[in-house]
Formats: structure tokens, sequence, C-alpha cells
């Protein structure tokens, strides 16, 4: 065996250590194809490597999933010394590319899933209002500027706005309104799904609470009333009192809108009896 023959027996040898069972080297053809998780690659040892004549290994194929990447590892190889052992360089160069392949697919793999999320995100959120009787806003809170977004609005006091369905149209429209100038305006309940309502799509105006439960449906009704739940006890305290209603602060469910009317646990009625008997004789009516 001469110096040529043995030094390429010794190199082929020391790939297979390093890289055991993915190099196989074909001697009538001269050829030395190498795999791995991230590609192919299959080179041809001319007759002058690890001579001193310019032979260097000529790339046959090289690929990495549906990316050739021949041009780019040649590159590599025009600047590997000649007449010196270079096939290890050679493949390490051809794992970087791949590795590089590989970087670039998952990141637009992950762009493109980001992406899709975005545009398929949905919610839904809750706004109590301290009231909402103006009619300019009335109408605002009816027009959501983006298209896809449906819900349920309740003018009077307190006021409820409850808009679902694209994340970024919910949210532009919810942001639009807050530009407002309102007494009270507080988002009660933030959720990442779309909630079905009765109505279909769009938004509409109703003239109760217990037609917004109505609309949200009995899946959702405890949801609703725990994010309006303190809001009836606020408004006891808080809210001004209506001009025709007597000195003694009358408390009518229909004034407040229960949905279940006065005998119901969550009643704003049933709740002021349980927890603050005198209180109608004491607080003071806001002017």
């Amino acid at each position: 065996m001469d110096d040529q023959a043995e030094r390429i027996s010794t190199e082929l040898s020391l790939l297979e250590t390093m890289y055991p069972g993915q190099v196989q080297y074909v001697a009538n053809a001269r050829e030395l194809r190498y795999t791995s998780t991230g590609g192919t690659l299959v080179l041809r040892l001319p007759n002058g490597y690890l001579n001193q004549s310019a032979d260097v290994p000529e790339v046959l194929s090289a690929s990495a999933g549906k990316q050739d990447l021949r041009e780019p590892l040649k590159q590599r190889i025009a600047a590997c010394p000649t007449g010196e052992e270079v096939l290890d360089s050679v493949i390490s160069g051809f794992d970087e590319l791949a590795e590089g392949v590989a970087d670039r697919a998952q990141a637009e793999s992950d762009s493109a899933s980001q992406g899709g999320k975005t545009a398929d995100s949905k919610a839904t959120v809750i706004v109590w209002l301290h009231h909402l009787l103006n009619t300019n806003k009335r109408k605002l809170a009816l027009s959501p500027s983006l298209p896809g977004v449906s819900g349920v609005t309740k003018p009077g006091y307190p006021g409820v706005l409850l808009y679902s369905g694209p994340a970024t149209a919910v949210h532009e429209h919810v942001n639009e309104l807050k530009q407002q100038n309102w007494q009270a305006f507080q988002i009660r309940l933030e959720d990442d799904e779309e909630w079905l309502l009765s109505h279909g799509t769009g938004v509409v105006e109703v003239e109760a609470m217990k037609e917004v439960v109505a609309e949200v449906g009995k899946a959702r009704k405890d949801v609703f009333l725990e994010a309006m739940r303190m809001n009836y006890l606020t408004s006891l305290y808080c809210f001004s009192k209506p001009r025709d209603e007597s000195p003694e602060m009358k408390v009518s469910p229909e004034r407040y809108h229960t949905p279940e009317g006065p005998d119901s646990p969550l009643s704003a009625y049933s709740i002021a009896m349980a927890i603050m008997p005198r209180a109608f004789s004491t607080i003071p009516y806001a002017a």
C-alpha cells in the first residue's frame, strides 16, 4: 500500500470512529457518503487527493431537508489546504450548514405558528360602568371598528359592556371606548375564549341585567354573575339615587336589574338585606 492509500485508509478509519454508522466508503467509486439527522453528503475523492496537487474532495450531493448545500460547501472546501486530510473539516462544515438550515426552518415554523395563533386567538371582555346614558356613547358601544365582534350592552345604572370575538378587534374596541370620559370604567373579566351569545353575531343593546344573563347562557352564567356580583353591592352604596325615588331609599330589584328577582341569593336586595340591614337609613345619597 502506497503512502497516499495508507493515509486515506487511516483517515477513513478515524471518520468511522468519530461518526459510527454514519460514514460509508465505496472504494471502487472512491465515494464517501455521510448521513446525519440534518442531511446527507456524498463526496468523491479524486485520484490526486492527499498529493501535492490541488485536488480536493468533490461534492456530488449535499442537502439538508429540501435545501441544496453544494455551493456553500464547495466554498468551504476551496478554503481548505491541499495535500492534507480535510474530510473531517468538510463533514463539520456540512453539519454547520445543515444546522443553519434547521434553525431557519424552526424559526419560520415558530413565526408561522405564532402568526396563526395571533390571527386565530379569541377574547371576551366584560366592562362595568358606573352608568351608561349618553346617546353617543351608547352608539359607539354598539359599533366596533373592526369586524367579527359580538356583544351585549346594557345602559343605565350600572352600565355593562360585554364583547367577544377576535382578540385584536375586541381589545381595540374596548380601548377605544376606554378613551371616552367615564365616571367609572372597570374591566371585570378578560377571557381568552370566545363566548357564544344567544342573539348570534353583532352587538345588541338590552334593557336589563337578566337579559345579559340570558345572552351568555347557562354555561357562562356563573362566570358572568361572579364578575358582576361585587358591583351589585357597590351600586347600593355608591350609585346616584334616581330623582323619582323617595328619601327612604327604596330598593327595587327592577331598579338594579337583578337577574332572578328579590329572592335570588345573588340579588342586590337579598345581599343588602343580609349584610347591612340598617344601611338604608344611614347612607347619604350622592349628589
